[in-house]
């Protein structure tokens, strides 16, 4: 279908356009392209429908270019019997969004590039209306080429540069890993298992928790989720990264366009949830109000922290809140009991994740985890564990999360060491460093590596930098010894 007479524009991209439409072109469709279906209304003039829908939000009729963004004023939307999300959108020559009609069917499927979950919904909410001929209300939300502009402000600029200084400050002490174990992450399918947590207790416990700590319901989940994975990791700090949807402005609640962008959250691990909820609060906020970056220009900090560390980050605990999108429905539960059923697997590429579906009424959650690194039953201690450790703190402080939660702390032999605030593995250190020189090497427990080999320690430190990912409980040496010579790796 076709539609014309529109507002042409063109600018820049957003900082959160340019993070997804790299990963729209880059991870697989099903992992990035949004479908949804709805029941069609007797009468409806779909193509009307449509029309009204890519007038109103400019993200549905943009393209990519390069640095630039350009809105058509007229164009194709490709509409037919089915409308296929496990396909590709092709960012510069497609419009992202297509449309199926099959009997009194709609299916609408439109990707990341063009609204994150938060700005699906308000699509979502303009098609209901649109379908039963209900008036809409002005768009009071900017554009995402306003966005962009505001965005490459001197004052734009200058709050993300703000950020980059926040994420390079966090990476050089948080942990590569919380859940590290010895696995190979290269080219592993992350499929994953999902288990759906439900309590009605939790959701009233949470509302106490916030009226006494000042802690959000959504900051004192993550906070239980980040409290358990990190006394199961046997660390004294761990991080989450929290997909922010960067929606804090009263302008941007109803604004169509990717907004969200991951917030680093270190979270303190204590037996006692108080100090925890403690550490959050600040640890939360700060995170949040740093969240909106170049993610060129982070990549770059990232990869400098990474090689001046000796280390690669693990996405092991990736927190998204999307309650916000409204979800209801009848609870499950009514009282303090915990529900949990597992979920067909799907895919997503991180350790583990706590999607929030709903946090009052009922609290709702799915948890995905990698059976490698968190087998089924851990899981399940995980996700009910979370829920329970929530209801114990609405009344007051809980001193020991491992006896409510049943969490313990990974047993680990004498090839492990604690340093740099991480547990890394001697052996995984010890292969590392062999495959990058290509004879044996060995590694001490002060990481310094001893090897005949005609390679530089800088050489050497390079080959080990190249081979990490992947590796996840492994970090390259600290110190090089090699044919008469020493070098630092960090």
């Amino acid at each position: 279908m076709n539609f014309s007479g529109l507002p042409a524009r063109e600018g820049p991209l957003t900082m959160g356009q340019a993070n997804m439409v790299r990963c729209v072109r880059t991870d697989p469709p099903e992992h990035m392209n949004y479908r949804v279906v709805r029941t069609l209304p007797a009468g409806v003039a779909v193509e009307e429908a449509v029309r009204r829908l890519v007038a109103r939000h400019e993200s549905l009729r943009t393209t990519f270019h390069g640095d630039v963004q350009r809105v058509h004023g007229s164009g194709e939307i490709a509409l037919g019997p089915e409308a296929d999300h496990t396909v590709r959108f092709d960012l510069e020559h497609e419009l992202p969004l297509r449309v199926g009609v099959s009997g009194d069917q709609v299916t609408l499927v439109t990707t990341h590039s063009a609204a994150d979950a938060a700005g699906l919904a308000v699509l979502l909410a303009d098609w209901d209306d649109i379908a039963v001929g209900k008036p809409l209300d002005p768009v009071t939300a900017p554009q995402p080429v306003d966005v962009a502009l505001a965005e490459t402000s001197p004052a734009g600029r200058k709050r993300a540069e703000a950020a980059l200084r926040y994420w390079d400050g966090a990476l050089t002490r948080v942990p590569r890993s919380t859940l590290t174990v010895s696995v190979d992450d290269t080219g592993h399918e992350w499929r994953l298992p999902r288990l759906r947590v439900r309590s009605a207790g939790a959701a009233r416990a949470l509302a106490r928790i916030s009226a006494r700590t000042g802690v959000s319901a959504s900051a004192a989940v993550l906070a239980a989720y980040a409290a358990l994975s990190g006394l199961r990791g046997g660390l004294p700090l761990t991080a989450v990264l929290s997909i922010s949807a960067n929606r804090f402005r009263p302008d941007l609640r109803s604004y169509v366009g990717p907004l969200a962008q991951d917030a680093l959250v270190p979270v303190p691990v204590s037996a006692s949830f108080e100090e925890v909820l403690a550490g959050v609060r600040g640890a939360a906020l700060g995170a949040y109000q740093n969240s909106r970056f170049d993610a060129d220009a982070l990549i770059a900090v990232m990869e400098r922290v990474q090689r001046d560390r000796g280390v690669f980050f693990a996405r092991d605990l990736v927190f998204n809140d999307m309650s916000g999108a409204g979800r209801t429905g009848r609870p499950a539960t009514s009282g303090d009991e915990v529900r949990a059923v597992w979920l067909p697997e799907a895919t997503l590429p991180c350790r583990t994740a706590l999607w929030v579906n709903r946090l009052h009424g009922e609290l709702d959650l799915t948890l995905w985890s990698d059976p490698r690194v968190l087998p089924r039953q851990d899981t399940l201690r995980l996700g009910e564990g979370i829920a329970k450790i929530l209801i114990a703190a609405g009344d007051g402080n809980v001193c020991d999360i491992s006896e409510i939660s049943g969490i313990v702390p990974v047993e680990r032999d004498d090839s492990w060491v604690f340093s740099d605030g991480q547990w890394i593995s001697l052996p995984e250190v010890t292969r590392l460093a062999t495959d990058a020189c290509g004879i044996p090497a060995s590694v001490d427990k002060d990481l310094v590596c001893r090897v005949e080999t005609p390679l530089t320690p800088a050489e050497l430190h390079t080959e080990c930098l190249r081979l990490l990912p992947g590796r996840m409980a492994a970090t390259t040496p600290r110190h090089y010894v090699v044919a008469g010579s020493e070098g630092s790796g960090r």
